[in-house]
């Protein structure tokens, strides 16, 4: 099923037509706080822009979210890989120790990574909780009128470790993050005591291995590097983004501080900086910085910004008030003069112009 807003009013299309929906509906997707939506998208906590085309790829972090596809110029939407779109093709060879398919029933996936080929058909990673604590693997094939993603394989995640982000080296190696260790809290991590770590999978391997030295305070965003000399990590509750050698990942190199917001996940843009979004701290209705879990899910403001991946300079992009109807910013995509923006907690994807 595809959603878009058209005129300001929701409207559904379907294979057999199209079908409006009631004005109250409609009146709870309307525009606010500078912010037009596309609504029935749950928890879209992170987005892959698809390289050189219109289509974002929005993680689902609800049970049966699975993935979806995002027409970012139509502003529609439909699934991608889920209940009713489940193809699988398991890679026997390279995720060798994968016991199966991923149910798109169970799947609750989180963090995203896009590795491109030149051959249209690129590798999308997942971190899944759904059924098993795992990076899930598809196949996005762009030859087509749209992109399909297929199922390919799977890399469970080491007992008891639940992983927040996932990005892939060219050579198909993963480095993911923990938040919070096990024997480690949310108020170690508030605190800012490190709590996470980053850990490393490569072809082969039948686990992951943490990675020493890359321990931090909440370990939450990932990225690689274009040469894939580097990678870069985001640790929320220091408002960093710490960046470290891929041969050498023991000492880090040097970091970004933020200073107004918590940054979540963390993109490459067009222009080869770093974009990051986050939560706004110092929100009066929510009694200040978030100190809790529940503390994160207050509505707050959000800031989008860029960072010099070799100065770590830092520039804010845009900024926005709370707006009740989408909280919970966690990644900001940049297509052409639009702003994307993806949500931990809202049950939609919200966007809105850029400046020239």
């Amino acid at each position: 099923m595809k959603q878009a807003i058209i005129g300001g009013v929701l409207t559904f299309l379907a294979l057999g037509g199209s079908r409006s929906i009631s004005a109250g509906q409609a009146a709870a997707c309307a525009p606010s706080g500078g912010l037009a939506f596309i609504c029935g998208v749950q928890n879209p906590e992170d987005l892959v822009l698809v390289p050189n085309t219109r289509w974002l790829i929005a993680s689902g972090m609800a049970p049966g979210g699975g993935l979806h596809l995002v027409d970012t110029r139509a502003k529609l939407v439909r699934s991608l890989y889920a209940a009713d779109v489940p193809s699988t093709r398991a890679d026997r060879t390279k995720y060798a120790n994968c016991p199966g398919p991923l149910d798109p029933k169970q799947a609750v996936l989180h963090g995203l990574s896009l590795r491109p080929a030149q051959n249209g058909r690129h590798t999308v990673y997942a971190v899944n909780h759904g059924g098993r604590e795992s990076i899930e693997v598809f196949e996005l094939d762009t030859r087509g009128a749209e992109p399909a993603a297929t199922w390919i394989g799977c890399v469970l995640m080491p007992a008891g470790m639940a992983a927040n982000s996932v990005a892939a080296f060219s050579d198909g190696s993963l480095v993911a993050t923990v938040l919070i260790l096990p024997g480690k809290s949310f108020a170690d991590a508030f605190a800012g005591r490190n709590t996470g770590a980053v850990f490393l999978w490569t072809a082969g391997s039948s686990a992951f291995r943490m990675l020493p030295g890359t321990e931090l305070s909440a370990n939450n965003g990932i990225e690689t590097s274009p040469d894939d000399r580097e990678f870069y990590v985001v640790s929320s509750t220091l408002k960093r983004i710490v960046a470290f050698s891929r041969d050498n990942p023991g000492t880090p190199l040097r970091f970004a501080q933020l200073s107004e917001f918590a940054p979540d996940n963390v993109r490459w843009t067009s222009d080869n900086r770093l974009i990051t979004a986050g939560m706004i701290d110092e929100e009066p209705a929510c009694g200040g910085p978030p100190r809790t879990e529940e503390g994160i899910r207050c509505s707050r403001g959000y800031i989008a910004a860029t960072i010099d991946p070799k100065t770590m300079a830092v520039k804010e992009l845009a900024r926005g008030p709370a707006t009740p109807s989408f909280t919970g910013t966690a990644i900001a995509m940049r297509v052409g003069n639009e702003l994307w923006l993806g949500s931990f907690n809202a049950d939609r994807l919200a966007y809105r112009l850029l400046g020239p």
